[in-house]
């Protein structure tokens, strides 16, 4: 029987306990040993340094972020480009000294992972290193090392006030790369979203040459009991609207912008997962052996790449230790849906998307039982509803016409986040060259922006009533305007969504008081932001929301009222009571007198 080495190449890089490979370091060895070419991502960072080193102004780098961000990748791809491919950084060592290319007497110190050296190291290195950072001169340094222990390697060697450690700590919340003196460069690797890398992880793999190793298996050839690696394979390839790929990168893009950052070790385990994952007692992943057992049984139930995308072949403890699987599971695909989808599924009609081996033939025999005999059922039945509607979740693209028209056939009603299409729309309109928000999505964030910031259902959308945070008169909580911000021709208060230049970041909602620019204040729409505005200017009330989503308002309605003061000062405006009437907000000046008497 055929047996391709690529499968447990590919296994070496999932969730198990000796996926070494999801280490850089390991990798080498590991293709190696497997005889198929280890997984190449390409880096244009790698390029990007080894021109700067080449240059006359060569500069020491950080590479910081998270585990598993492509420190050690980057750092070896650079080697790689500086010294040529026969250049091997061994595992075992912590520190490699490249000859400099533009200086015979200097020389390019990689450090792997300052957090590995003892202190005994740490302390030998940390003169030259502050040296190095401070433009005095000697060897340059590449240093890998996650955000806490670079601050902490400073911290703990520093004794003066003009400290490296402010810097980096300084750089490190302002997002920038140079350092303000010009001698360094401090890359945070946590703070590029992968999303675009997702296409390139999963061809590295769907593509690999060591596929051609599965000629003559008898399970490659069958129709009706088709390799299941091989089914897998095929969803992976897709690369359509409609497509599984397409999901996961508006999943993984939405997922960095509200703070929740999948590293590239994450996103190879992921994809490693979604093609071999399997249920069935044992090894949580497939061999061919296995994948050839579950095709002749029919047994594709085990090995739904649309349940492994989350997990689910994993014990709940096992999958704890995956951030991909918590990260993709906090969008609640499958246990949301609407009566359209679970309909159609109910009673096979042909208006959803089919799947030869993952639909019907997997779900069928649970739909006959759960119609025969509900009570007995029921709980079975609706554990397979949640798998179809992750299938469907996965397989309808959320811009075809149909949907459009239709809303209700839009998948990301299967999710939490029911407003998922127009936050995608949002973010490529405005990451696009003219970067403009879409005015229908506009009006509904002000809609729903302006109910929550007056307490009252309005229908007013052309323009932000900022009100006062606390808005008690005469006795009552009655909104207080302080003053509007719509667009620039409206006045000097305004509000714009200025152009994503990092598609890892959440979209911004800018108000500008009396042109001010300096004075202006941030609303960071991140995804459950959004989601909370959108669906409170559709209808739902505030208090149904997170605690975190009000108090973000909140703060955002403290500083912007502080600002708009600030910037009118002497001539602040007086606060105007605000009514509603049909539905529109209309202010009037606060009567003297009922002022005078409320004293």
């Amino acid at each position: 029987m055929v047996t391709n080495p690529i499968i447990e190449f590919l296994a070496s890089y999932g969730p198990q306990p000796s996926s070494n490979n999801l280490y850089d370091e390991f990798v080498v060895e590991a293709s190696k040993k497997s005889g198929c070419e280890p997984i190449e991502i390409a880096q244009p960072l790698a390029a990007e340094l080894e021109a700067m080193f080449r240059s006359d102004t060569p500069q020491s780098v950080i590479l910081t972020g998270t585990a598993g961000d492509g420190k050690t990748y980057t750092a070896r791809k650079l080697v790689e480009a500086i010294a040529g491919s026969g250049a091997h950084w061994k595992n075992t060592q912590k520190i490699y000294d490249l000859k400099a290319p533009n200086a015979s007497d200097l020389q390019i110190r990689f450090i792997k992972d300052l957090s590995e050296l003892n202190e005994s190291d740490k302390n030998q290195l940390y003169a030259n290193v502050r040296a190095s950072l401070d433009g005095q001169g000697g060897d340059h340094f590449v240093i890998c090392v996650n955000d806490g222990h670079l601050l902490k390697f400073f911290r703990d060697r520093e004794d003066d006030c003009d400290t490296v450690h402010d810097r980096i700590s300084d750089m490190l919340q302002t997002d920038k790369q140079q350092d303000p003196d010009g001698h360094f460069r401090l890359i945070n690797m946590s703070r590029q979203s992968h999303q675009n890398l997702v296409d390139q992880i999963i061809d590295a793999i769907v593509k690999h040459p060591g596929w051609s190793g599965c000629e003559g298996c008898p399970a490659l050839e069958s129709h009706d009991n088709r390799c299941p690696i091989r089914c897998n394979l095929d969803i992976l390839r897709k690369t359509d609207a409609g497509s599984m790929r397409a999901r996961l990168k508006d999943m993984i893009r939405m997922a960095a912008a509200d703070g929740r950052h999948l590293s590239i070790r994450q996103l190879i385990l992921l994809t490693v997962n979604i093609l071999l994952g399997d249920k069935a007692p044992g090894r949580a992943l497939l061999t061919c052996q296995k994948a050839r057992n579950r095709a002749i049984r029919n047994d594709y139930a085990s090995t739904n790449p649309y349940a492994n995308v989350f997990g689910e072949n994993l014990t709940e403890r096992e999958r704890r230790q995956y951030g991909a699987f918590a990260v993709l599971g906090e969008f609640g695909i499958g246990f949301e849906t609407n009566n359209f989808f679970d309909h159609n599924l109910l009673w096979g009609t042909n208006t959803l998307p089919q799947c030869e081996f993952y639909g019907a033939r997997i779900f069928e025999s649970h739909r006959e039982r759960y119609r025969v005999d509900p009570m007995t059922n029921a709980r079975e039945f609706r554990r397979e509803m949640v798998d179809q509607r992750r299938r469907l979740f996965f397989s309808i693209d959320p811009e075809a016409t149909e949907v459009r028209q239709e809303p209700r056939r839009d998948p990301w009603n299967l999710s939490v986040f029911k407003h998922g299409a127009n936050y995608i729309r949002m973010a490529k309109a405005l990451a696009a060259p003219d970067g403009k928000m879409p005015s229908e999505i506009r009006r509904d964030l002000v809609r729903g922006l302006n109910r929550m910031l007056t307490g009252e259902m309005t229908t007013t959308e052309d323009r932000i009533w900022l009100t006062e945070p606390s808005g008690v008169y005469l006795g009552h909580e009655i909104p207080l305007l302080v003053t509007h911000a719509g667009s620039r021709k409206q006045g000097s208060t305004y509000v714009s969504f200025p152009p994503s230049e990092n598609i890892g970041k959440a979209p911004i909602l800018k108000v500008t008081p009396y042109g001010k620019q300096e004075l202006s204040v941030d609303l960071v729409l991140r995804p459950t932001l959004v989601e909370c505005l959108l669906r409170v200017a559709d209808g739902a009330l505030p208090a149904s929301f997170s605690s975190e989503c009000r108090q973000d308002i909140e703060r955002f309605q403290l500083r912007i009222v502080a600002s708009v003061r600030e910037a009118a000062y002497p001539h602040a405006p007086p606060p105007q009571q605000i009514e509603m009437v049909d539905g529109a907000l209309q202010s009037r000046p606060i009567d003297i007198m009922d002022i005078e008497e409320d004293w």
